[in-house]
């Protein structure tokens, strides 16, 4: 027994528990992908030393970190599309009852496809930077990092659950990826760190690719925002 494998047990244990809870569901893949390395090094460890004892923990261990993974962005995805559908009812109704209001403002409630503009009703603005290839993810699949800085313009704190990213390519949305190792420029918290009112940040997202040729595009907005408001850009792969 290993305490490297006990270790990740624990660690994934708590990943899966917590991976169904709204918005500290977030957190649950970072202990997931935190884990898997110490179950992985468990089986490792027990193999060199010939010992079976503690290689089944480690392998629990090692499965119970990829569901915990699997869990959260498969909750994520059910919330986000719940409370999507649950605001666009809403828009539906408002849109219908103040057509004329609406067109006045047309401009507010198009897609903004110069990969710069307001989002979240004007309180954040985001300037989409790059998409650029970078190295496999934990499961050896080929990823690319979006880049974009993010201007808080609120006058409090920024909340990251404020903006939503999301990026598709060959028209389907692409998962988050995860890595064992950082890639050179990116920085796996930057997305969740907080902004002083005035201030800019850059931010750094990677994403699982379908292939390495089509383009990407990506689409932000606030996540609660009830308008159609978007800043949108497509990306040829660098």
């Amino acid at each position: 027994m290993t305490a490297l494998g006990i270790t990740g047990l624990v660690l994934s244990s708590i990943a899966v528990l917590i991976s169904w809870v709204p918005i500290v569901n977030n957190f649950a893949a970072i202990l997931g992908a935190i884990a898997l390395p110490f179950a992985i090094a468990g089986i490792v460890a027990t193999r060199r030393k010939g010992k079976r004892t503690g290689r089944g923990i480690a392998i629990a261990a090692t499965i119970l970190a990829i569901l915990s993974i699997v869990f959260t962005l498969a909750t994520q995805g059910m919330y986000s599309k719940a409370i999507d559908d649950t605001f666009g009812t809403t828009n539906s109704s408002t849109q219908s009852s103040t057509k004329g209001k609406t067109q006045a403002k047309g401009s507010e409630n198009t897609k903004s496809a110069d990969k710069e503009g307001d989002i979240d009703s004007g309180n954040y603005h985001i300037k989409l930077v790059s998409v650029t290839k970078s190295s496999n993810d934990y499961e050896g699949k080929p990823t690319a990092i979006l880049t974009y800085e993010l201007t808080n313009k609120k006058n409090e704190n920024s909340n990251f659950m404020d903006v939503d990213i999301q990026a598709f390519q060959n028209g389907h949305e692409l998962d988050t990826a995860i890595y064992m190792d950082q890639p050179e420029g990116y920085d796996a918290e930057s997305s969740t760190q907080t902004i002083q009112p005035g201030a800019s940040k850059t931010v750094t997202v990677g994403y699982v690719l379908e292939d390495e040729i089509s383009p990407v595009s990506i689409e932000a907005s606030g996540t609660l925002d009830m308008s159609d408001a978007k800043v949108t850009g497509e990306f040829s792969l660098q």
